[in-house]
């Protein structure tokens, strides 16, 4: 089995399409807690995750309010991180599996959203089509995220835009995602292990159409399965890594002087 690497490798000339796919670990920084594992989220509070069903709806709704706008609400106060701002300033592809907007408020464009949005309200009757942005922050009813209880197009109740478990994902955002693994040069899984379907093949897809691939996380899985898809694991922090990636790319010498903002 490959060891892991320590940062040495940098975008080189022959990169010209970049696809990241970001997970907790990009927004842990801020406050926000990973979900899986020892400590996680899931660990420390289990009644959340049994929320998180989709067989839980609608008597959910409530939790769902408080649980996800609690989180938009941290990472709105914080803001991106330096691994967010330089995957923005390098023009990287992002494929995420957070929902916490920080990639669009970095600057990121079209970002492919694999699991929705929590500054997003949507329909609870999938076959409705409404959707609104919602507020970050406290409170267990909709109106607390300056949204109706009640779809104003077919009246049925509203929910944070966020894939819950049992759910399909944003086929549009599916489809987006799967392309741009297509197109990448190199594709780098940042702050998850992308072992979740169906996350895990985007890896293995770019790979196949002759990108690089990349791992790149603080503790990176030990077992051989999860890095089967990566050409190369880096054990590092992806605020120290990514800024180091961009300034290759962009062709600057020295540290960028967004670096030392953020946290």
């Amino acid at each position: 089995m490959t060891s892991p690497r320590r940062g040495a490798f940098v975008p080189g000339p022959e990169h010209h399409r970049i696809v990241v796919l970001t997970g907790a670990g990009l927004s842990a920084r801020t406050g926000l807690g990973t979900f899986r594992g020892p400590g996680g989220v899931w660990d420390l509070e289990p009644e959340l995750e049994a929320a998180m069903h989709a067989g839980r709806l609608p008597g959910s709704i409530p939790q769902l309010w408080s649980v996800w706008g609690r989180m938009a609400g941290i990472a709105s106060a914080h803001g991106p991180t330096p691994g967010h701002r330089a995957l923005a300033r390098m023009g990287a592809h992002v494929i995420t599996q957070n929902i916490d907007g920080l990639h669009q408020a970095a600057g990121s464009e079209g970002v492919a959203e694999l699991h929705g949005s929590a500054l997003r309200a949507t329909c609870l009757d999938s076959r409705c089509d409404w959707r609104a942005p919602a507020a970050p922050g406290p409170g267990e009813r909709a109106e607390d995220h300056g949204v109706p209880a009640a779809c104003p197009v077919c009246g049925a109740p509203t929910r944070p835009d966020v894939v819950l478990f049992d759910e399909q994902l944003p086929a549009a955002d599916l489809d987006l995602a799967l392309e741009l693994a297509r197109s990448a040069d190199l594709f780098a899984a940042v702050g998850t292990s992308g072992v979740v379907f169906p996350a895990a093949q985007l890896a293995p897809l770019a790979r196949e159409a002759g990108a690089l691939t990349v791992l790149l996380d603080l503790d990176p899985p030990s077992q051989a399965g999860p890095r089967t898809g990566f050409d190369l694991v880096i054990e590092g922090d992806a605020h120290e890594v990514l800024p180091a990636w961009e300034r290759a790319v962009n062709g600057v010498a020295q540290r960028s002087f967004l670096d030392p903002f953020g946290s």
